[in-house]
């Protein structure tokens, strides 16, 4: 029996294996969809997320987050990743942040809030030394959540990764306890 036809067959298996069809779809959904229709997230509340995540990373000399697709990657990461519960967590809280927001605004229907009146809610759960009000746990938790995810898929973006980070396709010598000024300018190592 050939050795490297053998070793080559079960490096393809286990890469068959590994790079599933769902974990394929989640990459190439965030890239290649002008008209993306969500998984996970109802259509209505799509935009609203869409705007809030703007918010959290909005842009400047680097694209934000709808530019950088980080609504489309997140509702894809919570349908293919996380479990029913915290799906069904997440779908509650959110319900609490929008009931929240549509009352502090005094609206009618979460549709109706401008901009300002969204960032004032984020500004309200996510500010150091904001108490937040009695009743509205669920919508902190919310805030909380959509920051986190955020900024995760903000981390793990390739664009960000490549040309905002420190960046080596090819990582070189490994130099232990240097400053990290003097090694990448202050910016963090991508993954």
């Amino acid at each position: 029996m050939d050795r490297r036809k053998a070793l080559r067959n079960i490096g393809t298996g286990i890469g068959a294996i590994a790079v599933t069809p769902t974990v394929i779809s989640l990459f190439q959904s965030c890239q290649t969809a002008a008209n993306y229709s969500p998984v996970f997230i109802p259509m209505e509340d799509f935009n609203i997320i869409s705007n809030l995540m703007e918010l959290i990373i909005p842009k400047t000399e680097i694209p934000g987050a709808i530019e950088l697709k980080l609504p489309e990657f997140a509702d894809a990461y919570i349908d293919a990743v996380w479990s029913k519960k915290q799906k069904g967590s997440f779908a509650e809280a959110w319900g609490e942040f929008l009931g929240a927001s549509t009352k502090a605004a005094a609206k009618e229907t979460p549709s109706q809030l401008s901009i300002a009146e969204w960032d004032a809610q984020l500004a309200k759960y996510l500010k150091p030394g904001n108490e937040i009000p009695s009743g509205e746990e669920g919508a902190a938790k919310f805030a909380q959540e959509l920051r986190s995810l955020t900024v995760n898929a903000f981390k793990t973006n390739e664009f960000i990764g490549e040309n905002v980070m420190a960046y080596a396709p090819i990582p070189g010598q490994q130099k232990g306890c240097v400053d990290l000024m003097e090694t990448t300018g202050g910016k963090a190592w991508s993954l």
